[in-house]
């Protein structure tokens, strides 16, 4: 476990959600991937942003009741995201993943987004790494 890395447990396909995406496409993508939120690109592929279910769920909420508006992702990303490299240890990010932290991280090489890691993926590392270790015993 010492030298397991991000890399080797990242999602490594992304939906392609720009801020123009509307809202319900936006949904869609997650869904289709099975995440709970996604980087958001510009049209040169760079990292603009992060959507969420959370971000998504009030707006929805809204346009279901009233059947109206045509909501982007503009308007509901967060354009502060955390990310992580690559090579960081799922150790050390699992410790990042405390109460109040993101529980997805887009995974970057410089400034190209080439994975996302959630705290699925963190847990499904942890517990590959122990139950190997019982194998062992």
């Amino acid at each position: 476990m010492l030298n397991t890395k991000v890399k080797d447990f990242m999602q490594h396909k992304l939906p392609h959600i720009t801020p123009n995406t509307e809202m319900t496409t936006a949904i869609a993508e997650l869904q289709k991937f099975k995440l709970l939120g996604a980087p958001v690109f510009d049209d040169n592929k760079l990292l603009v942003g992060f959507i969420s279910e959370q971000e998504l769920l009030k707006p929805l909420m809204q346009s279901s009741y009233f059947c109206d508006g045509m909501v982007k992702v503009s308007q509901l990303m967060q354009t502060e995201v955390v990310t992580i490299s690559g090579d960081t240890n799922i150790m050390e990010l699992a410790e990042q993943m405390q109460p109040g932290k993101p529980k997805n991280y887009p995974v970057v090489d410089g400034d190209v987004v080439v994975g996302m890691i959630s705290r699925a993926d963190i847990l499904k590392a942890l517990y590959d790494n122990y139950v190997s270790c019982k194998t062992h015993i």
